[in-house]
């Protein structure tokens, strides 16, 4: 290559590199997206951005619903981006104003309550605490605190505390399903339960290892859980008989109370049997091509039997992949349908 085509080569890179100095000079990145930030705890130094929201997803409300799709014309993202430049530890430093009450099962206000509250912020520890009682209306506040979100729990003696309440409140991530607004003139329910006149209970849990065959087996809950052609529960299984089960096979399993019956639950405080309802049996038939097709069931049963009728709540597990179950147990043996335990008097039958 001659001096003068050299010269002509350098001369086409400088137009070519001013080109591009003026194009980004013109064109300035965009703002970054909002980012996820773990609910408990500080921001991370070195969080990755998230992916953007499916287009598919895209609605036109214009106002992002809480755990919802994302909605880009809400102006409250416009804020978001625009603290994001400024501070990025900005969802920390939320004003926090909590109001909540605490009712019993019935709904009636219970005074007294214990509320521990805790709220992810910039301390060192990465959240501070904080303790009161509900007044004789079952009120309590938690005001003028700063960070993220705040985890409500309470309880008081001689009360269940369940388990399936919501406890945790965001106030930075409006995007979020546990976003929250507070307001003092529509308090946060809080559901306890108390704790009645519960009863001596023969309870416990067997862990058969069940006939691939479907051969049934009856236990004998009132006397251990033991093995015995005179039980009060059947468990029959055609079960897979290899040691490395494939991820898929056929097989089955039958629940039956003999001169009884059962009725499924999902209660979280199984307290009282209903008078009628049961039936004999029930089953789970598990082929290749189920379109439910799992291995291994988990219920939960209330069950009657014998004459007069006695009452009681199982908890059944049975693995199609092996010839293993779990059955837990709380029978009455008195004859009332009260399920509730009398911890000073239970009796375990183990």
């Amino acid at each position: 290559m001659n001096w003068r085509n050299l010269a002509i080569v350098l001369s086409g890179v400088g137009v070519a590199t001013m080109a591009v100095t003026w194009w980004w000079w013109h064109h300035p990145a965009a703002p970054p997206l909002v980012p996820q930030a773990p609910f408990v705890g500080q921001p991370m130094a070195d969080s990755p951005a998230p992916t953007a929201p499916n287009v598919a997803e895209i609605t036109s409300t214009g106002r992002q619903s809480p755990g919802g799709p994302y909605e880009p014309s809400d102006p409250r993202w416009k804020e978001v981006r625009a603290k994001d430049l400024v501070d990025h530890a900005w969802e920390w430093r939320m004003p926090i104003n909590f109001y909540g009450r605490v009712v019993d099962e019935n709904e009636q206000p219970v005074s007294g309550a214990s509320v521990v509250a805790q709220w992810s912020d910039l301390s060192k520890k990465g959240a501070t605490n904080e303790t009161c009682l509900t007044d004789g209306q079952g009120f309590f506040s938690i005001t003028g605190k700063t960070g993220r979100g705040i985890t409500i729990r309470v309880s008081k003696d001689g009360y269940y505390t369940p388990k399936r309440q919501q406890i945790s409140f965001d106030y930075a991530a409006f995007w979020e399903a546990d976003y929250h607004v507070p307001d003092p003139n529509n308090p946060v329910l809080f559901h306890i339960r108390k704790k009645n006149q519960g009863e001596a209970l023969r309870n416990g849990e067997v862990r058969p290892t069940m006939p691939a065959d479907g051969t049934p087996v009856r236990f004998d809950l009132l006397n251990g859980g033991k093995p015995s052609p005179d039980g009060q529960l059947e468990i029959a299984a055609i079960t897979n008989t290899e040691k490395y089960p494939p991820r898929i096979f056929n097989w089955r399993a039958t629940i039956l109370v003999p001169g009884g019956g059962l009725i499924e639950h999902n209660a979280e405080f199984p307290f009282e049997a209903p008078e009628d309802g049961y039936q004999p049996s029930v089953g789970f038939d598990m082929p290749t091509n189920a379109p439910d097709w799992k291995p291994l069931i988990e219920k939960s049963y209330f069950i009657e039997f014998g004459s007069p009728p006695r009452y009681g709540r199982i908890q059944v597990q049975i693995n199609g992949g092996s010839q293993k179950a779990s059955v837990r147990y709380w029978v009455n043996p008195s004859g009332s349908r009260n399920l509730e335990a009398n911890s000073n008097e239970q009796v375990s039958s183990r």
